[in-house]
């Protein structure tokens, strides 16, 4: 039974949907009837405009919902779409950028990472990121850059069924411009008044009748790079991606594609506060040690072999291999000291880690009637082996040491732990799948779709000789209804449960070997139109998530750890895309939360204390965004955007709030040398916010960015 929250920002919300559901719909007429084509061609746009704003992009095909190449609106989830139109138009050079424009997301650039919330959840368990559909069991790796990308998938809610273990929360695919025989040549550059700066090159086309070619390559940086504002912050980010695209035959295609990451810089971890209040004179500080540094670089390397037998039939097979390689070494935490104006730091941590993945993906999808009825189908097997090893100063054993709050001293890495190798792990993965779309008539689709994982893990301690294997198996499903009510209107409904591993697995001690599979199950309901006179689209959406067989302390024993936790949440999300007249466009989002966790244990002073009813750390219960775009001609535009951030917890106690925070922003664009060149102002007001918390107490929040301005110039030839 679930517990009631101690203190309460809404009611719950399983009430409001259908009151909602019944004023779109009576509102919404009859409009252009909804594709039920399975394939899709692509299109030139020689008018960059014609597709930027007010574009929920319902007809677009997307992988991050499905393995079936099904639409957002065919899909009974929540998936979006960032385009690189609306990447660009927007402004979102930087994938927290990206992510923080998503329905219900709030995302920040903490560390040097991109890290996200939705739907309740935070981390990288339960929100996993995704390369061109595949997921590895990386750590802390993530893009910086958007330039490189055809398109950013955002899927809210249990998605462990496509991708594997994880996905509770949702998931993120980021999808590499293909080689789609398009000639095209791409420039981009931008600096804005931090002194950070991007550069963009892109090139496509064909070489021949049967060869298509891709090549991106971006880099951004700046002296003050990690947080723009901060102190003794710096970053360089490298990225390269490039794809071959071989049609030997009119059935046979071969497609060659690589992609590189190179990140490294002196990051900022946050800024101590005192009661949940930054302190003046202290927002601009780094309180991270003079010699410290943090390094990353991950490769890709893809082949898919494609064969279409015939209309109903196509075989594919892609191989996969990757690393990854990080480099960590910092002082990341930050407390006040009772004797002010000090701070006090610890854990100084020093880590290495270095990953090497190969995988096969092979899939045979089928398009044919099944029992007399239109049917799509897809089979597949995944099998993938990681290997990795984690060196560390670990136990991290090292003093705190203190520096001044307004004028801290920097001082070098100490530590008593020499860094040595740790733990090496050989991590062994087979999946089969299945989805299976079938029109029942022609406006109600059923959609199922199911996972078996296996696991096998093989652990060796470098430094204590020891070592262990564990194996893990699970399933994960999805049933999902889609209802075409009328044309342009369609709802749908779904029931899913995904899987997660009790910790990050490629790191897991001994200790938690034994520990089962973490669980989640999901409602959603929901609908997906057109809105009359081709005014534009509206979805809505309605979930309930549990999240259980999470670790938590013993009640009994606060010594001991115990899988008996559980977390809840359920919420709505509207978005609303209006081209109420050429000239203008409009984008609006409204996500309210209710959540919490029903059952949660931590150990306090040596003392088991229960967290249930509390909100989890770092999820906003409100939040809404409003972008406005306004096209007096071909050659200007003017746009503006506001967000809304309700207030956050920054531990599990909820002793510490984060604030909320609104933040406005404005550009103006102008045709320019066959580009267009814009001046954007970030956070107009100068409103001074946390994005996030940082460490299990909540001690510091990292800060968002202050007013800002950034010139760009963008070229399509």
């Amino acid at each position: 039974m679930k517990n009631p929250r101690t203190t309460t920002a809404l009611p719950r919300l399983s009430t409001m949907p259908l009151a909602m559901l019944a004023g779109l719909l009576t509102a919404t007429p009859a409009t252009a009837a909804t594709p039920a084509a399975a394939e899709f061609e692509a299109i030139t746009v020689t008018d960059e405009r014609s597709r930027e704003g007010a574009q929920i992009a319902l007809d677009a095909p997307t992988s991050a919902g499905s393995r079936l190449d099904l639409t957002v609106r065919e899909t009974p989830a929540s998936v979006q779409i960032i385009d690189r139109d609306t990447l660009r138009s927007r402004g979102l050079t930087t994938t927290q950028q990206a992510l923080d424009s998503a329905v219900g997301v709030t995302a920040g650039q903490c560390f040097g990472l991109t890290c996200y919330s939705t739907r309740g959840f935070s981390g990288t368990l339960s929100l996993p990121f995704l390369y061109n559909g595949l997921r590895y069991p990386g750590l802390a790796m993530s893009p910086r850059g958007t330039f490189n990308y055809e398109r950013i998938e955002v899927i809210r809610g249990p998605a462990s069924v496509l991708n594997g273990f994880g996905s509770i929360g949702g998931a993120v695919n980021f999808v590499t411009k293909a080689a789609d025989g398009v000639e095209e040549q791409e420039l981009f550059t931008s600096f804005d008044s931090w002194s950070q700066k991007t550069v963009g090159i892109g090139v496509g086309g064909s070489a021949t009748e049967q060869l298509a070619y891709r090549m991106d390559l971006s880099y951004s940086g700046g002296p003050h790079g990690s947080s723009g504002f901060v102190d003794r912050t710096r970053y360089d980010y490298y990225h390269a991606s490039g794809e071959l695209r071989l049609a030997a035959t009119d059935s046979f295609t071969a497609t060659l594609a690589a992609e590189s990451i190179k990140d490294q810089g002196e990051w900022y971890f946050g800024t101590p506060h005192r009661a949940g209040r930054i302190i003046d004179g202290s927002e601009q500080n780094n309180y991270n040690i003079d010699d410290d540094r943090v390094a990353k670089e991950m490769h890709w390397l893809r082949l898919k072999l494609e064969q279409r037998f015939d209309d109903s039939t196509a075989l594919s097979n892609e191989t996969y291999f990757n690393t990854e390689n990080r480099y960590w070494h910092n002082a990341e935490v930050y407390e006040l000291d009772p004797a002010l104006p000090l701070v006090r730091r610890s854990d100084f941590l020093h880590i290495a880690h270095d990953q090497e993945l190969l995988g096969n993906l092979l899939q045979l999808k089928l398009t044919g009637p099944l029992f007399g009825l239109p049917n799509r189908l897809v089979l597949g097997y995944d099998l993938s082996r990681n290997l990795h090893q984690r060196d560390s100063n670990s136990p991290f054993s090292s003093a705190a040491n203190s520096v001044d709050l307004f004028d801290p001293v920097a001082g070098q890495f100490t530590t008593n732990s020499p860094f040595l190798p740790f733990r090496k792990t050989r991590l062994v993965q087979q999946a089969l799948f299945i989805e299976d779309y079938l029109n029942l008539t022609d406006a109600l689709k059923l959609s199922l779709a199911a996972r078996r994982d296996w696991i096998d893990l093989t652990s060796d301690n470098l430094r204590t000789a020891t070592g262990f294997d564990q194996q893990w198996s699970g399933d994960s499903y999805r049933a999902g209804l889609v209802h075409d009510l009328r044309p342009g209107v369609t709802l749908y409904g779904q029931w899913s449960k995904a899987l997660e591993a009790p910790a990050q697995i490629v790191t897991l001690s001994e200790a938690q070997r034994n520990f089962d599979l973490t669980e989640g199950r999901q409602w959603e309901v929901g609908a997906k139109a057109d809105l009359p006179r081709k005014l534009g689209e509206v979805t809505l959406a309605w979930f309930d998530i549990t999240r259980s067989n999470i670790l938590t302390r013993d009640p009994l024993n606060s010594t001991l750890t115990v899988q008996i936790g559980e977390q809840s949440s359920d919420g709505i999300e509207l978005a609303v895309a209006l081209r109420p007249h050429p000239q203008w466009a409009i984008d609006a989002s409204l996500s309210l939360l209710d959540a919490r966790f029903d059952e949660f244990n931590e150990r306090v002073a040596g003392v088991g204390v229960s967290r249930a009813g509390n909100l989890p750390p770092d999820v906003a219960e409100k939040v809404g965004d409003l972008w406005l775009s306004f096209y007096p001609d071909r050659d200007w535009r003017f746009a503006a955007n506001a967000q809304y951030v309700g207030p956050r917890a920054a531990n599990n106690a909820n002793s510490i709030t984060m604030q909320s925070y609104t933040t406005l922003g404005a550009s103006v664009s102008h045709a320019l040398a066959g580009g267009e060149l814009t001046l954007r102002l970030r956070n107009l007001t100068d409103a001074l916010y946390a994005n996030r918390s940082y460490g299990n107490s909540g001690s510091q929040f990292l800060l968002g960015e202050p007013r800002a301005v950034e010139l760009s110039w963008h070229g399509n030839f």
